[in-house]
């Protein structure tokens, strides 16, 4: 039986050992049109190339691999996958480091990208070397789909049952209205939305930080958002409301060690007639230097973007904008505490691999432990970091890890993590309430 078609959209067999950086090159293909098919070990490779390759449902027509990491077994990999039937006529592409620019001896041959690498750059070198190695069948695949075009070949088919469009009628249209400069996009006005169920944020975020806009990102879920205030690459500010984690800027001002708690406390009380931003007031109170409120700004971006992350559901929308908010214009004026996009990524990528790891065991914000002392007098004083000392103390069978969170300033998931590390430690244990019979 004849090995069944591929799909419309080109496929990459895209190996690299490391997961997080990985997740961000799947994001940005997957973004213009491709399928990715992602292998973490020289097994996973071979089996993928095999159901997949030439001599499979012919799903892969490029092969991507990272050689930066470990050439060694970057060179293994690829000489299993060329001597799989037809793996050797797929084209390759080599991704490396500035540092070892040739990392495979015989693959200088190979087009290579280095790192770091935008998607951009990925994209075109992808298309590059797909071009002349796409079956005829399947060339209209090489580009990747245009949603412009295939949203009004929805809308013609709606309201024009029956009609025929060719495509290049289509792309005729699409051209005319984006030439038309009544239709142009427009400040303030929303210009990308969609839904967290199709498409991830890290994707929409590298996709927004490569092109250098500026604008606000709002995401939301139910009645939770959060805002981020993009400009050229970076995240200048980030705003929130609703969320069961305390990601507000005064938790990030103790946190820093600006202000104590009863302090912040009792200046949020106070009453400003001119409605100011919190940092705004905290600045012009003296309580904090233009420095200082730039870093805790970033120290609140970067939490966020984590937060919003882990979010499955929900909507996002993307406004572009002439003037950048007031308060991130300040904070990018000082120029010493800047968070890009990209760094922002990888922090919040790491923290969604580590409650990964902690799997079903990671304390939900609703839990509450208790304390168990005898294995606690056991330690040294100098076991255990302040931080975890401070979690410590407040295990007392009646905070949950929410209240837990708000007490030390803390985020929920640094508060989750220590907890998980002393139930293993057998520390502390989940309360369990008594079930009536």
């Amino acid at each position: 039986m004849p090995a069944p078609s591929g799909p419309s959209q080109p496929g990459i067999l895209y190996y690299d050992p490391n997961t997080t950086t990985a997740k961000l090159a799947t994001a940005g293909l997957r973004l213009a049109g491709y399928q990715v098919f992602n292998a973490h070990t020289q097994q996973d490779a071979v089996e993928l190339c095999k159901r997949h390759g030439p001599a499979g449902d012919r799903a892969i027509m490029a092969l991507l691999l990272d050689a930066a990491a470990d050439p060694a077994a970057s060179a293994g990999v690829l000489r299993a996958l060329v001597q799989i039937p037809g793996g050797a006529q797929l084209p390759g592409i080599l991704l490396v480091s500035r540092s070892n620019p040739n990392p495979i001896p015989g693959a200088e041959d190979l087009p290579a990208l280095r790192r770091p690498f935008s998607t951009p750059a990925l994209i075109k070198i992808v298309e590059e070397a797909l071009e002349g190695h796409v079956p005829a069948s399947k060339a209209p695949a090489q580009t990747p789909l245009d949603p412009a075009v295939t949203r009004l070949k929805h809308l013609l088919g709606d309201h024009f049952p029956g009609q025929e469009f060719s495509d290049a009628d289509v792309d005729h249209f699409v051209k005319a209205l984006r030439s038309d400069e009544e239709f142009a996009v427009q400040a303030d006005k929303p210009a990308i939305r969609g839904s967290l169920g199709g498409v991830r944020l890290e994707a929409v975020l590298e996709m927004l930080g490569n092109s250098g806009v500026r604008g606000v990102l709002k995401v939301e879920q139910g009645s939770s958002w959060g805002k981020l205030h993009l400009d050229a690459g970076r995240i200048r500010l980030a705003e929130v409301k609703g969320t069961e984690e305390d990601l507000k800027l005064g938790r990030f001002v103790v946190e820093g060690g600006f202000m104590r708690d009863e302090q912040l406390e009792a200046f949020i009380v106070g009453k400003d007639p001119e409605q100011r931003p919190l940092g705004s007031r905290l600045v012009e109170g003296g309580f904090l230097s233009p420095a200082e409120l730039a870093q805790i700004l970033v120290d609140q971006a970067r939490a966020l973007i984590s937060h919003l992350l882990a979010w499955k559901q929900g909507t996002f929308t993307f406004t572009p904008t002439v003037e950048l908010d007031p308060m991130a214009t300040a904070a990018a004026a000082q120029g010493r505490a800047e968070l890009t996009i990209a760094d922002a990524l990888l922090d919040g990528l790491r923290l969604l691999d580590e409650q990964a790891l902690m799997g079903p065991h990671i304390p939900d914000v609703d839990d509450v432990y208790l304390r168990i002392d005898e294995q606690v007098a056991k330690l040294s004083r100098e076991a255990l970091p302040r931080d975890e000392l401070a979690v410590l103390k407040l295990v007392n069978g009646r905070n949950s890890v929410k209240e837990i969170a708000r007490k030390t300033r803390t985020g929920t998931f640094a508060v989750a993590r220590v907890l998980y590390r002393h139930a293993k430690a057998n520390l502390v244990r989940k309360r369990v309430m008594p079930v009536t019979v």
